[in-house]
């Protein structure tokens, strides 16, 4: 047996576990480094939106979903709406980041409650609540979705009447995320996430996130161990949840991954794509997101 072997154990989903109990991704990361980085990049940019700010930079206006740029409109509008009504609900946002959603869907009427791996981000968070007026309808904690226990972490409740993420799956240790939301989804719940996809051979993958690509035409994104998500992560979806839907989005708009364009050129694309998407059925599987809906946790792993 090689060193290599006898440091590591697989778990009964094909993790690898270390020695050290520390949970290996398939990408051959440990979960807490993942973790790491992400805290890093976040919490510094939690730093200077802290410094700069004012609280005019933190309100949310009630009558608009805060959408980050133009690229999220169709799709996490989407996403929302699935969650309706919101009034009354208690809703668990992964991955919450700044809190511009969780601030808004506060300003609906519902019980938020906000989770990331950024102590940092959560502060710029729990500072657009208090500027908005809805500190006392949000809660956020310091804690990725994989260890997250609500009791633990003081709250009075231990399910969810519906948990969103935007741009958070592809980030998750899939395995022990979905074994999570099983846990957290009150009955009759789903959990909605908006998400980029890649449905191509590993080959594809390589060649776009090779340095002579990348050098050229940077991806999209914000920390080093991001993944779109692909065939391999909606089979693991499945051994999970009974109900694994997905809708695509941007089919030509997915050109704004490799060159900027310009407002009139997105909205173009994009209304083009909403037709081709919906009357080509085969052309779904080229898109470049998606809004994935889980539902019915499976009972006998849950």
């Amino acid at each position: 047996m090689s060193g290599t072997d006898q440091a590591h154990r697989g778990d009964a989903h094909g993790h690898t576990i270390s020695d050290h109990g520390r949970r290996i991704d398939g990408h051959g990361l440990m979960i807490e480094d993942r973790h790491d980085h992400e805290a890093e990049t976040y919490d510094a940019m939690a730093r200077e939106l802290l410094a700069t700010w004012t609280d005019d930079d933190y309100r949310v206006d009630p009558a608009r979903i805060p959408f980050p740029n133009r690229e999220h409109v169709d799709y996490l509008t989407a996403a929302v709406d699935q969650l309706r009504p919101l009034a009354g609900k208690r809703i668990l946002e992964v991955g919450a980041g700044g809190g511009s959603l969780a601030v808004w869907l506060a300003q609906q009427g519902a019980e938020v409650v906000g989770i990331d791996v950024s102590a940092g981000i959560l502060e710029v968070a729990r500072k657009r609540a208090k500027v908005n007026d809805v500190a006392g309808s949000t809660t956020f904690v310091h804690c990725p979705v994989e260890r997250f226990d609500p009791r633990a972490a003081g709250l009075d409740h231990d399910r969810y009447d519906a948990i969103i993420g935007n741009n958070v799956v592809h980030h998750f240790d899939r395995h022990a995320a979905m074994a999570s939301l099983c846990r957290l989804l009150a009955p009759g719940a789903v959990a909605v996430f908006c998400e980029p996809v890649l449905f191509a051979p590993e080959w594809v993958r390589s060649v776009r996130n090779s340095r002579l690509v990348t050098r050229r035409f940077p991806p999209h994104t914000h920390t080093p161990d991001e993944r779109s998500l692909g065939e391999e992560d909606f089979a693991i979806m499945r051994r999970w949840f009974r109900h694994v839907q997905w809708q695509p989005f941007q089919l030509l708009a997915r050109l704004q991954n490799f060159v900027e364009l310009s407002d009139r050129t997105w909205n173009a694309l994009e209304s083009m794509d909403r037709t081709i998407l919906r009357c080509v059925p085969f052309s779904r599987r080229a898109c470049r997101m998606v809004v994935v809906t889980l539902a019915l946790p499976r009972e006998e792993i849950r």
